[in-house]
């Protein structure tokens, strides 16, 4: 089924897992990734130095956040890894030849958008602990409230349908039986996850 965004968020000439793309290109989604990362440093890291004359005490839980963050970024690149040493690029859309189930893929069917949600979360948790000691910032906040609910919906009602659509255009079969066990975002899906209602006789 088209979404209407193969253009942006695939290679729609790639019909074969073996077919690489005609030329070298950066996924969309990696610039969405990069695009809101860098809001969120360019609103949130000034009042986080701002901070640092507070003390210790009161800057240890934004190093530790600081950490998780780091930590949801380097998590990305082994994803990325793990998808590569199976034939796929996901930066360029090359394509694995056979569907990729295992490592996180087997417990969310799109990882590194997940730890992506993780990581922008993280950002939010650090403006608001922030701004409990830091004069009112308003942008700050709406950035710590509106990018992470912009990158969710950008995902789930945009991308992830598309790549699906994508995914079941090369692995049909593999893809729906991998769809009923592993949720789209994360989790095992129930037994009856995708049990489609009886028709009437």
């Amino acid at each position: 089924m088209s979404t209407g965004f193969e253009q942006i968020f695939d290679e729609p000439t790639a019909v074969d897992a073996s077919t690489t793309p005609k030329k070298f290109k950066v996924a969309p989604t990696f610039v969405i990734d990069l695009t809101i990362s860098l809001v969120c440093i360019l609103t949130i890291a000034p009042a986080w130095k701002a901070s640092f004359p507070l003390g210790l005490i009161v800057n240890l839980p934004t190093f530790a956040i600081g950490a998780l963050i780091l930590c949801c970024y380097a998590g990305k690149v082994l994803v990325i890894s793990h998808l590569s040493r199976q034939g796929g690029d996901a930066r360029t859309y090359v394509k694995s030849a056979a569907l990729v189930t295992d490592g996180p893929y087997a417990f969310s069917r799109h990882p590194t958008y997940l730890v992506a949600m993780v990581q922008f979360l993280l950002w939010s948790a650090l403006a608001l602990y922030l701004q409990a000691f830091m004069p009112w910032n308003p942008s700050m906040l709406a950035a710590a409230i509106g990018l992470p609910v912009a990158f969710w919906l950008i995902n789930d009602l945009v991308v992830m349908p598309t790549e699906e659509a994508m995914l079941r255009r090369l692995h049909r079969q593999e893809f729906d039986a991998y769809a009923s066990r592993v949720r789209r975002w994360f989790g095992r899906a129930g037994r009856h996850a995708l049990t489609l209602p009886r028709q009437p006789p």
